[in-house]
Order: C-alpha cells, then structure tokens, then sequence
C-alpha cells in the first residue's frame, strides 16, 4: 500500500512539472506571437486586429510625454513664447486623433520604402530585430534602421496578453 502512495505522488509531480514546463514555455512565447499577430495586422492593414493589442491609455501618456515641449533649461527662465500652447494643442490632438486607424496610417508613414521587402518571417530586411524580456510582465523589441536611433516596441503583458504602451520613434543618430 505505502508502495503504491509514493508512485501516484511521483506520478502527480512529474504531471505538475511538465504543466508547469509547458505554462512556462507558452509565456515565453506569448510575446514572440504578439508581435507576429501585429505584424500581420500592420501587413494586411487591419485595424482591428492591432486594437487587442493596444494599451490606449498608456500609449496616449507616452506620446504626449515624447513630443510634450522641453522645460526651461534653469528654474529661473521663462518658458519660450507659445510653449504652453503647443504643449496643449499636441497633448489635445492626441486625445482627439489618436486611433487604430491613425496608429495603423502613421505607422506605414514612418516605413522606410524598402521595408516591403521582408525576411522569410515577415520582419523587414532593413534592420535587425532584438526582443527581450525587460522583466517578468515587460518585453521590449527594436528594429535597427541604419543612419538612425532604433525604433523601439514596448510592451506589458496585462489582462491575459500582451498590450504595447509605448513606442520610441527613431532618431538621427548621433555622429561619433
């Protein structure tokens, strides 16, 4: 009897590890899948099929946080004439503007014209892709483009997937 305990307790652990094998597999993957559904979104130009993965909230914050005007280098200046009012107009443009169709047209603006071209995956040829985990609920992918800063996908795995929250915009790149 004490025989046959020990072989159905060796038996419900080895099922707990590869269920706990296989979670952990799924969730190493999930990111990888989000990013290809987003890419065929983008490729078929389907909105719809983007907004699932879109943090509307945070990405809003992000955007105005990225084009919101410089401060004031010391305490002590003024800021420039018209600083307060641009910030405003960006801030209540993107509240009124941003969309899965304006995300989605924006997007295919910001393509270099090569980028039709695509590796067997469907990633453009023009840069190299590197995704990681940033943290346990955050991964990051960047898109090299020569000449210029990465463009940079945040995402943040919440509410069962994964959502982006915010993106960097390339850059020129600084001269050494």
């Amino acid at each position: 009897m004490q025989n046959s305990f020990w072989k159905k307790t060796s038996r419900t652990r080895q099922g707990l590890g590869v269920g706990l094998g296989a979670t952990l597999a799924a969730y190493a993957i999930s990111p990888y899948l989000a990013l290809w559904d987003i890419d065929r979104a983008m490729k078929g130009n389907n909105p719809a099929r983007l907004v699932p993965h879109v943090d509307w909230t945070s990405l809003t914050h992000s955007l105005k946080e990225q084009f919101k005007p410089p401060a004031p280098a010391s305490d002590d200046e003024l800021p420039d004439f018209g600083s307060s009012f641009a910030g405003n107009a960006i801030s209540n443009a993107i509240d009124t503007e941003l969309s899965p169709n304006t995300l989605m047209t924006t997007a295919h603006q910001l393509m270099p014209a090569d980028a039709s071209m695509s590796s067997g995956g469907g990633w453009p040829v023009w840069g190299g892709l590197h995704a990681h985990f940033v943290s346990l609920n955050k991964f990051e992918a960047q898109v090299d483009q020569p000449g210029q800063t990465p463009f940079v996908l945040h995402m943040k795995f919440e509410h069962w997937g994964w959502k982006i929250t915010r993106f960097d915009l390339p850059q020129s790149a600084p001269r050494p």
